[in-house]
């Protein structure tokens, strides 16, 4: 009898063991994919396998396979999207206006289209913005490179794009004033694709760069080894916003802490899972920021850290 009975409710214990809840995770990038999101999302009671199915949506660097994941995950009709990076926060607003979209690090989401503004999205879209302080990094420059006058940076119109298809280049005035205002000369150099960062390199050599300053974007993300192996080859100090860049061989960088960052991603989730409008939930800034310094780049730079920027430092690397 007790066998019988059990019998009877594997059915039951199986179909309470399968997902009830989906979840869309859309990407140009498999690197967006953090373990401190999924950690999070199973301590809030959402267990991969278990508790929920995630759909994996990644584009392996494709930037024109976007589009067609998106309405692939709309297809599905996944509960919630999960859209890493500005690509991914774009193509996941074109593709859907009634699945709940967070988005994970897009720079300017007002600005793009994403979200009426941060405290009151109002659509289907809410996330976690990627404010890195830019102008902050000029303090950098002047602390860690005091001569250095002549600061490049990369101008990329189609890394910052808008739902509705246009570019937005709205930084670079921003950062290009201010730079003035420190007595530093701040150029752009334009780079469209991938084979245009050669002739960047060769215009920064030209122009007697003495800093450079690189921002996370896709296309630069994806360069960025090649980047680094520029600035330390000629001997320019390289300043960044991601960690990763300093991993690759990188100088310095000042930037969110990106396992933060995927902690409260994972929470904006679980409240949509659990019944919250994404028009209801606030965008939220980085709740925490990182210095990692690169030590062996600085010795082959000719640099030396200050010792007040050291004991701020929360990664020494090298």
């Amino acid at each position: 009898m007790a066998l019988a009975a059990l019998g009877a409710l594997g059915p039951r214990l199986a179909a309470s063991q399968t997902p009830t809840k989906s979840i869309g995770l859309l990407s140009l990038f498999r690197n967006p994919i953090r373990e401190e999101w999924t950690q999070t999302l199973g301590k809030l009671g959402w267990v991969e396998g278990k508790d929920v199915r995630i759909e994996y949506a990644i584009a392996e660097g494709q930037a024109d396979r976007m589009p067609g994941l998106a309405a692939d995950l709309v297809r599905k009709k996944v509960d919630v999207i999960f859209a890493g990076g500005p690509d991914g926060a774009i193509e996941a607003a074109r593709a859907t206006k009634t699945i709940p979209v967070v988005f994970f690090g897009a720079a300017y989401p007002v600005e793009q289209g994403l979200v009426e503004t941060l405290a009151r999205p109002g659509g289907n879209v809410t996330g976690i913005a990627w404010n890195s302080a830019y102008v902050k990094q000029l303090e950098f420059v002047r602390q860690v490179a005091p001569g250095a006058r002549r600061v490049a940076h990369f101008r990329m119109p189609t890394a910052i794009r808008t739902v509705n298809g246009k570019a937005f280049e709205g930084l670079f005035p921003l950062i290009e004033a201010t730079a003035k205002g420190m007595g530093l000369e701040m150029k752009s150099f334009l780079v469209t694709t991938p084979e245009d960062f050669e002739q960047a390199f060769k215009d920064i050599k030209a122009w007697q760069a003495q800093a450079l300053i690189t921002y996370a974007t896709p296309p630069t993300v994806l360069a960025r080894q090649r980047i680094v192996d520029f600035t330390n080859a000629n001997r320019i100090p390289g300043f960044f916003d991601w960690r990763g860049f300093v991993e690759a061989g990188g100088l310095f960088s000042y930037g969110p802490l990106v396992a933060e960052m995927n902690v409260q991603a994972a929470r904006q989730v679980d409240r949509i899972l659990r019944g919250a409008r994404p028009a209801d939930l606030p965008v939220e800034l980085p709740s925490r920021y990182e210095i990692v310094v690169n030590q062996k780049a600085a010795a082959g730079l000719g640099i030396k850290f200050p010792p007040s920027l050291l004991s701020r430092a929360d990664d020494v690397i090298g």
